[in-house]
């Protein structure tokens, strides 16, 4: 039978340790060796034969489950399982790519980050894919030495199934297309996983909901009625006389009855900007996020104007020779707009015994407002005179020789055109445009006359049409309300306080809103910090029952997945050459009918250069046996030669 090349399923041949002729094939020896039957003494001609041969037996087949699968699939069975994994592991990193990208961080089984997943899978991909590799470059080692090779070849393929350093060598020494493409697969791996690093990136952005919210007022009424059914009024005659439930309010009653202000609401707000100017703010908007836009918009609000008018201000018949004061003298002072200012103090031997140091007044003519402020009937008007050089001793300081310091400030109602943003969590309100009416708000005016309650409407500001697009720009403040806070506001905020050297007769306690007003030098300030208050209370709807919302945009930054899916494409051609590789290396080992030996190192040892011992076989089972049963040890021979010898 003639020799031929031995594939899997055919039976393991028998190999004659002699040179030779055996009836399952030719066996080529070398007849340079002494022991060779045709040794003549002298070298012989080398034989260009190929250093393994395969032969043919008449040995009955062996049977079995696996054996009955076709060659190349039992013999490579763990190379196609390894690229399958490889495959499934991208397959795994496109299937969590396709999930994750474009979306918040995903909270993920074990809390692990995608990353790691990504670096996991990959790193599974490359390990099997480089299974299936290195065993493709070693079993094309065999097939490359189907013809004369030099030796060194044989570590060579054996350095390129190990790294990249060894493959690019193989690369450049054999020169074979199917060789360069598993060498090249082997050598970008090395760069497989910093692909994988850059695949996932977690860039910021905006995202945007509707649910920002910001208070506005189309009006203002604390349902104060005009009918006080619950009021009580003290009278000369009688105590706790209940009041006729039908009877107006009037100026009468205003003047001898009891009546109870604004809301507790206003009044805390009113105290807050009295109280606690710096620490008044707008109307805070509800933005979970932090960071949050709205439209403009217009709101009901309350407004403040005050002006230094001390310069305006003179002395009306004061005294010739301030030498001789002595008693109670009248002290007068003409303001602006025709307002004057008279009060009583008492010398004594040259020194003042009791005098103001401060006086808050609303009583002055009705036009005061609209010639010092340009303010037709505010909410409130006020003249506040101060006196700081006033000293206890007449020639050091008195009323007669200073003028006050003084100012003349308003609060009225508004209507503002509010710019608010929030961003990284801190508020800001801007009133970018403010309007009141010119005719203000006259029930004010109206109801603190006698019987001026009877048949007065609420007070109405009727804005002009502007560019904010606001449906309704009718605005109310309810006549009831209106008068109850103005004539509240009048009786808290005016009052006088005397220097602190005046003589009394008996312990007196100060007016509480009086020191604080006697203790503010910045005007325009304290009563902008008033008017915000009560501005904020005015557009809280949680306080106000007219108050609305103004939705607006809220934005939060969110970190997202987002993936670069061009960095995966590396990975996944690498997997695609390693399947086109080892299908490639199968194909050519099936054309060849060669054993699938792969990196074998029995394979090696038992069909070496000396030839194949006997009863070794050619196939992987066959050799695998025969090692186990063989014992051996390394020793040196005689001529000093390490050797592997078989001892049993």
């Amino acid at each position: 039978m003639a020799a031929q090349e031995y594939y899997l399923g055919s039976p393991s041949p028998t190999f004659s340790p002699y040179g030779q002729q055996h009836n399952a094939g030719t066996w080529f020896y070398d007849n340079s060796s002494p022991n060779s039957p045709a040794y003549c003494g002298a070298p012989g001609k080398p034989q260009n034969e190929p250093l393994i041969i395969e032969y043919e037996s008449d040995a009955p087949q062996q049977r079995g489950l696996l054996r009955s699968f076709p060659s190349f699939i039992y013999n490579w069975w763990l190379c196609i399982l390894s690229v399958f994994i490889s495959l499934c592991a991208i397959a795994a990193i496109v299937g969590l790519l396709l999930l994750v990208d474009g979306k918040t961080l995903p909270t993920l089984p074990l809390s692990i980050t995608v990353n790691t997943y990504v670096s996991f899978f990959a790193t599974v991909a490359k390990g099997t894919m480089l299974v299936a590799v290195n065993e493709s470059i070693s079993q094309l080692k065999w097939l490359w030495f189907r013809e004369p090779r030099t030796l060194q070849d044989i570590q060579v393929f054996d350095d390129a199934s190990r790294g990249p350093v060894g493959a690019v060598r193989l690369m450049f020494r054999t020169k074979a297309s199917l060789v360069a493409l598993g060498s090249l697969v082997a050598i970008l791996s090395l760069v497989m996983d910093p692909f994988a690093q850059q695949i996932v990136s977690y860039p910021s952005r905006f995202i945007y909901t509707n649910s920002a919210t910001v208070g506005r007022a189309q009006a203002y009424d604390a349902e104060i009625s005009l009918l006080t059914r619950k009021l009580f009024l003290i009278y000369p005659s009688t105590l706790c006389k209940p009041r006729n439930p039908n009877q107006k309010l009037s100026l009468n009653i205003v003047n001898t009855g009891l009546l109870t202000g604004p809301e507790f609401g206003m009044k805390a707000a009113i105290y807050d900007g009295l109280f606690k100017p710096g620490s008044v703010e707008d109307f805070v908007p509800q933005c979970d996020t932090g960071n949050c836009t709205f439209p403009l918009f217009d709101s009901l609000a309350v407004c403040s104007k005050c002006l230094d008018v001390t310069k305006n201000v003179t002395h009306i018949n004061p005294p010739n020779n301030l030498n001789d004061l002595n008693g109670v003298q009248n002290v007068s002072y003409s303001l602006p707009g025709g307002a004057e200012v008279e009060f009583s103090v008492c010398f004594q031997e040259g020194n003042l015994v009791m005098g103001p140091e401060i006086i808050v007044t609303s009583v002055f003519p009705s036009n005061v407002s609209k010639q010092v402020l340009g303010l037709q009937d505010p909410l409130l008007s006020l003249a506040i005179l101060q006196f700081p050089g006033v000293q206890e001793r007449i020639k050091d300081g008195n009323y007669y020789n200073m003028l006050p310091t003084t100012h003349q400030c308003a609060i009225y109602f508004c209507i503002n055109t509010y710019n608010v943003t929030v961003q990284n969590g801190v508020p800001d309100t801007t009133a970018v445009f403010s309007w009141t009416s010119d005719t203000g708000t006259p029930t004010v005016g109206g109801a603190l006359e006698p019987n001026g309650m009877d048949g007065t409407v609420d007070a109405v500001l009727q804005m002009p049409k502007n560019d904010v697009g606001e449906n309704n720009n009718t605005y109310t403040i309810a006549a009831g309300t209106l008068a109850n806070v103005q004539a509240w506001l009048n009786v808290t905020l005016q009052g006088s306080m005397n220097t602190s050297f005046s003589v009394v007769a008996t312990p007196v306690w100060a007016n509480d809103e009086v020191v604080v007003l006697n203790a503010t030098n910045n005007w325009p300030f304290l009563m902008g910090a008033l008017a915000k208050a009560m501005t904020t209370y005015i557009r809280d709807p949680q306080q106000s029952k007219l108050a609305s919302k103004v939705y607006g945009t809220a934005s939060r930054v969110e970190t997202y997945v987002h993936v670069e899916w061009p960095w995966i494409t590396l990975p996944t051609a690498l997997v695609g050459m390693s399947i086109l590789f080892l299908g490639g290396t199968m194909m050519k080992n099936e054309s060849k009918h060669a054993l699938a030996w792969k990196s074998s190192s029995l394979a090696l040892l038992f069909h070496g250069l000396e030839g194949v011992r006997k009863n070794t076989g050619a196939g992987m089972g066959q050799m695998r046996e025969v090692a186990r049963k063989t014992r051996v040890v390394l020793t040196r021979e005689y001529n000093g030669e390490w050797k592997l010898i078989n001892t049993g």
